[in-house]
């Protein structure tokens, strides 16, 4: 039998994770599930993951290095069609949420996974470090773009542009999470008017 390098069968069992916990959920991503899955013995797989936890890490690596891209490109885009001080924070604001939420919607299985474990790193500690930095991530992204938009247009926020980007990934997040449960696409496409209209209400308003 030839050999197989080890980075290899790593992404070979990475990928074989996750399809069966699309399909069963982390509770029926067994070792031995994930194994057959990957069509290798169960031995090789805790030859490279010494536990399920650790193949779980893999998985949300994976998925955090594949988001990160997704982040990029979508930045890129609205920078794309934004490139002059003629686009406003209200423009650029809208824009990005509807890139979000466009590339997530290009992709649900991997959202649903990601959703899953997120929550199952909390008690994983081989995976939370994991979870956290994909949320950073988003933060660091959308905090960055409207900072350059400010700096652009000379606008003034009136809150943290930090608290700003939370707002924008926390409310793009709950609306993902409600339309995997109820696939009502009208009323995501509502609520993610809305969630514009309240971040720019945040970003422009002065508070007392």
């Amino acid at each position: 039998m030839a050999h197989v390098p080890a980075a290899v069968r790593r992404k070979q069992i990475i990928e074989a994770a996750t399809a069966v916990i699309a399909r069963e959920g982390v509770a029926g991503a067994s070792t031995r599930a994930i194994a057959r899955e990957a069509a290798v013995p169960l031995a090789t797989l805790h030859y490279v993951f010494a536990t399920k936890d650790d193949v779980v890490a893999g998985v949300l690596e994976m998925l955090l290095d594949k988001a990160k891209l997704s982040i990029d490109q979508c930045v890129q885009r609205v920078l794309v069609a934004s490139p002059d001080a003629t686009r406003d924070l209200a423009q650029i604001v809208d824009q990005l949420v509807h890139a979000y939420w466009d590339d997530m919607q290009q992709d649900l299985g991997s959202q649903r996974v990601q959703y899953e474990l997120t929550l199952h790193a909390l008690r994983a500690p081989q995976a939370g470090n994991v979870g956290r930095a994909l949320y950073e991530y988003y933060l660091d992204a959308t905090e960055g773009l409207i900072r350059d938009v400010c700096e652009r247009t000379g606008e003034t926020v009136h809150a943290s542009v930090r608290d700003i980007a939370h707002l924008i990934v926390s409310g793009i997040d709950g609306i993902l999470l409600q339309s995997l449960i109820v696939a009502d696409h009208d009323q995501a496409r509502r609520s993610l008017d809305n969630l514009v209209g309240a971040v720019l209400a945040t970003a422009t308003r002065p508070h007392g």
